[in-house]
Formats: C-alpha cells, sequence, structure tokens
C-alpha cells in the first residue's frame, strides 16, 4: 500500500498524518512481529527513501561507469530491462494492496505491475502486423520467427504397433514424450491450486477436452486420438495435477492452522495478553534462529477454502461460469497465440506465460471470489479487473492476425451441438432458480404465518 500522507483529500495536521501511517503500518505488519520481534517487522515496513537512494545509486554507476556499447540492440535490451525494472520497484513500493499479505504484500505488488506490463506489450503488439509482431519476437530471440509445422496426434490411433522395430506400443511412446503431456500436468496442478475446488476443476479438464475436438478444424494440434483425450489427457495428466492441487492446497490448509500460537513459538496466550497492557513491557531479545524459526512460517502464502456453491444464487452461477469462460479462454489463447506469432511449444515463452498466468490469477480468482460471495464488495478488484483484461485482448491479437489462416468452414455438427447444449442449459437454469424461488417464498410466507399464529396458542 503507498504511503497515505500524500493520499489525503486534504492535508490535515502532522499528527494526522502520522496517525494514519502507523496504523497503516499496523494493518501490514503481522501482530506477533509488532509485538515481539522488531527485527522481523523491519521487512514489513516502507522503505521509500531507502530504496529511492538505492536506485539512483545504481542507474548513476550505470549511466556513468557502464562501458558505452556501439551496438543498438544491446543498449535498446538493456534500456527496455532497466525501465521495466523500474516500474516494477515502483509497483513494489506505491502500488495498493490487495487481498494476500504472504509470504509478503511487496511480492504481490510486484506480481500486479508484472500483469501491467504485459498488458501494456499486448496492447502494442495490437496495433502490429502480424510480421512485425514475429520480428519483434525474433529480436528477442533469433530462434523466432520460423514457421511452425503443425504437427496431427491422430495420424494413426493404434495402440499396437507390431511393425515398428522400437516398442510395439510406438504411437503410445511417441505421444507420452511430447511436451504437452507435462504442459497438461503442471497446468491442471497450479489451476488446482487457483480453483480450490476438485469438482470444478474436473469438468473444467472435460470441457477443454471437448472444446479442443470442436477446434480440429482450426488447428492441427487439437486433432488426437480417443484415447489421448480420455485416458493421457483427462484420466492420467489432468487427474494426476488435479489431485496433487488439492494436496498442496490442503496441506497449506493444515500449516494455516499452525502459524499463529504454535507450540514451537512459545507464545502463551494468556501471558501474552496479560502483559500486553503492562506500560513497563520491554522487547524481548531473540536469538537470531528463533527470528528465521517465526518468519519461515510467513513465507507460505494464505489459504482461504473456496465454496463455490454454483447453485445458491443466480449470481453465483454467472460469477462461476464466467470464470470457467476466463480459465477456458486463458488455455485456448495459449494454443492461437502460439500459432499465429510462430513461437515453438516448447520455448520458454510458453513457460514463462504459464506461471506469469498461474502469479497473476491466484490474486485475481481470489479476488474474483470474493466479488462473487461478498454482497458488500461492489468493486472489482485490481488483479481480477487485469486479468480479464489481458484474457481479452490475448483474445484480440490471435483473432486479429489469424486472418486468412483458418480457411476451414466451422462443421455444422459442432455449431448445432454447442447451440443446442448452451440453449437447453440456459432454459434449465431459468427454470431451476424460478422454482427456487417459488420454494423460498412459500416457506418464509408459512413461516411468517406460523410466527403469527403462536401467540395466540400461548393464550
Amino acid at each position: 500500500m503507498p504511503d497515505s500522507a500524500y493520499r489525503l483529500k486534504s492535508f490535515g495536521s502532522t499528527d494526522k498524518m502520522r496517525a494514519d501511517e502507523e496504523g497503516r503500518i499496523a494493518r501490514l505488519v503481522p501482530l506477533e512481529y509488532a509485538q515481539e520481534d522488531p527485527y522481523l517487522s523491519w521487512f514489513y515496513r516502507p522503505h521509500t527513501i531507502l530504496f529511492m537512494v538505492l536506485c539512483v545509486s545504481l542507474l548513476l554507476y550505470y549511466a556513468v561507469f557502464r562501458e558505452v556499447q556501439t551496438d543498438i540492440g544491446s543498449n535498446f535490451k538493456v534500456g527496455l530491462f532497466g525501465s521495466n525494472l523500474m516500474f516494477l520497484l515502483f509497483s513494489m513500493l506505491q502500488m495498493r494492496d490487495g487481498l494476500f499479505r504472504r509470504p509478503h504484500p511487496a511480492l504481490w505488488r510486484i506480481v500486479t505491475g508484472v500483469g501491467v506490463l504485459y498488458m501494456i506489450f499486448l496492447v502494442f503488439v495490437l496495433f502490429q502486423t502480424v510480421d512485425d509482431a514475429r520480428m519483434l519476437l525474433s529480436f528477442y530471440d533469433p530462434a523466432l520467427g520460423q514457421p511452425l509445422p503443425e504437427r496431427s496426434y491422430a495420424v494413426d490411433c493404434s495402440l499396437l504397433t507390431p511393425d515398428s522395430p522400437h516398442s510395439m506400443f510406438q504411437n503410445l511412446v511417441d505421444t507420452i514424450n511430447d511436451e504437452f503431456i507435462a504442459a497438461h500436468f503442471f497446468g491442471w496442478w497450479l489451476k488446482a491450486i487457483m480453483l480450490r475446488d476438485s469438482a470444478l476443476c474436473w469438468i473444467l479438464s472435460v470441457v477443454f477436452e471437448l472444446l479442443e475436438v470442436s477446434l480440429q478444424h482450426l488447428l492441427e494440434n487439437f486433432k488426437e486420438c480417443w484415447w489421448d483425450h480420455i485416458i493421457l489427457d483427462i484420466i492420467i495428466c489432468n487427474g494426476a495435477g488435479i489431485l496433487m492441487g488439492i494436496k498442496t492446497c490442503r496441506f497449506f490448509a493444515v500449516k494455516e492452522y499452525s502459524w499463529f500460537n504454535s507450540p514451537e513459538s512459545g507464545v502463551n496466550p494468556e501471558a501474552e495478553e496479560a502483559e500486553a497492557g503492562d506500560p513497563r513491557r520491554k522487547v524481548r531479545r531473540r536469538s537470531l534462529s528463533a527470528i528465521m524459526k517465526e518468519g519461515g512460517k510467513h513465507l507460505v502464502p494464505e489459504y482461504d477454502v473456496f465454496q463455490w456453491d454454483i447453485l445458491s444464487s443466480p449470481k453465483r452461477m454467472l460469477s462461476v461460469l464466467f470464470i470457467c469462460f476466463i480459465v477456458m479462454m486463458v488455455e485456448l489463447n495459449a494454443f492461437f497465440l502460439k500459432f499465429v506469432l510462430w513461437i515453438p511449444p516448447p520455448h520458454h515463452l510458453n513457460i514463462c506465460r504459464l506461471f506469469l498466468w498461474f502469479f497473476i490469477g491466484l490474486p485475481a480468482l481470489r479476488e474474483l471470489y470474493q466479488f462473487a460471495t461478498d454482497s458488500t464488495c461492489k468493486k472489482l478488484g485490481t488483479n481480477a479487473w487485469l486479468a480479464c483484461l489481458n484474457c481479452g485482448i490475448e483474445a484480440l491479437v490471435w483473432l486479429k492476425f489469424s486472418k486468412g489462416m483458418f480457411p476451414n468452414p466451422w462443421p455444422p455438427a459442432v455449431i448445432w451441438t454447442w447451440g443446442i447444449c448452451i440453449v437447453g442449459f440456459i432454459i434449465w437454469s431459468v427454470v431451476f432458480f424460478t422454482l427456487k424461488h417459488i420454494r423460498t417464498q412459500k416457506a418464509l410466507a408459512s413461516a411468517s404465518v406460523s410466527s403469527k399464529d403462536s401467540p395466540k396458542k400461548k393464550d
């Protein structure tokens, strides 16, 4: 959270500004750090002037003492890197805090800053031609900018290959050795950590495989054998990733209960409460190992159990459907951006984008959950807003660049199947919530009548 003094609508007295700043620090610093560990509480206090001096010193060193390069490409890359680094430093010190506090609020401010930089880059790419965008990527990595050979995974769907000299299951071995197997596993591991609901993850896993089948006429990569879709992708890779993600969530949930007042910490709640009001109370000196042990407990991010309850209200259902739509669009954007910008699947840019969306998605989904479940929350959070915008701009980029790349028409079976399913789902939702509203009104009416009749029975 930025310094509050300059954010006041009208500058008041110095005491008012100091009280506001102390209150802000009290909200940031964990209670046990503020009271017991002045060494660890130092990491939760703002140090804007210190970082400004360090930043100016670093820039002075590079501007004065760094050897000047005659290569304009090198100077451009270093200047661009320095500009991004300065913006992330500004984000770390001055951006607002979100709902996440651990391992440190500054980390999530940096994540928000990275999301803003990614949005700026996407908008810049959106105003280029597809050839210029590919040339821009080749400037970053000369290996890029080359047409990709699109591979179909449904050329031979035979499980047994007796004619192969290497293996009786050569098709299966080739598919397992593909990079998309690892992408499925780790991708759903991360998505399970973000969504924190195994049923919702399984539904999205099946829906994405259906989308792959429906979009086979656009991308060759979506053409897979039946055993690849069902066994390898849904059951094995996605299922294992979802299982590991839910196990990770449960592990953090268990750790959460031992963060405060744990037996290892040596904190007695009754004694601590008695000492809190003692004006003669002094800060206890603690050893370095004890400080590191207490600080290590707060390196684990917060874990809140998500209770989506999709059928509880129309607003909750629409919110969950919107989240599912964003998750599916992010998945599809990866394939289409790779196709139009000529980025090979194993390239590190795809991996960086995966982790970028993971770190942006963690606070974004938490804010979306807060917006969907809290009736007092009337504003979408910063990270949620940024994630939705980046998802939309990614889709605009590949839609613009893909003109003329998909000559195959949409199969009528795909259009009719999805149309019937969507219309049927809308009709079912309207009927379900209408009947639920009628039952609720009847229950309230009967409860009101019974409450009116109860005094008469007493008389």
